[in-house]
């Protein structure tokens, strides 16, 4: 079961792309499922690789770090209450990005396998009128249970 509910985060207040990333790892190592060197492998990662992307009607960036810095496989979920200013990775501008998807995956079939479900899913009108449209914790969490898990 990658997405479980104490790894979906709505409405939370992040200035930027560190202070998320910082949550993130907070939560991750609190519960085991990282490495001490996820944090800074993840935001050095996100510098050298940027991971937004823009998609109709919603911005996404799903950031990973290698197989090494994680002990499972989960997916980290966080729509903040305003977007939070990634690269895209298609030419590295600046966008806004309205939902973070963290990959926690300590096997590398996994990822490509998870990464292919995901695009997928988010090249879908109607899944993304969902995520748009969600207006608590426990909808996303609901939502991105039953595309996912």
């Amino acid at each position: 079961m990658y997405v479980e509910e104490d790894l979906v985060f709505y409405n939370l207040p992040f200035v930027n792309q560190d202070q998320l990333f910082d949550f993130m790892a907070d939560k991750l190592e609190k519960k085991d499922y990282v490495t001490k060197g996820f944090r800074e492998a993840i935001k050095k990662r996100e510098k050298e690789y940027p991971t937004g992307l823009k998609l109709s009607g919603l911005n996404v960036a799903i950031v990973h770090t290698e197989a090494v810095f994680s002990n499972t496989e989960k997916l980290v979920v966080i729509k903040p209450k305003e977007p939070i200013t990634f690269k895209n990775l298609e030419d590295l501008q600046p966008i806004e990005v309205d939902l973070v998807l963290g990959l926690i995956l300590n096997d590398s079939n996994t990822h490509l396998e998870i990464l292919q479900k995901i695009s997928t899913l988010l090249q879908e009108q109607k899944v993304i009128k969902e995520i748009q449209d969600v207006k608590s914790q426990s909808e996303l969490l609901s939502l991105m249970q039953y595309y996912i898990n």
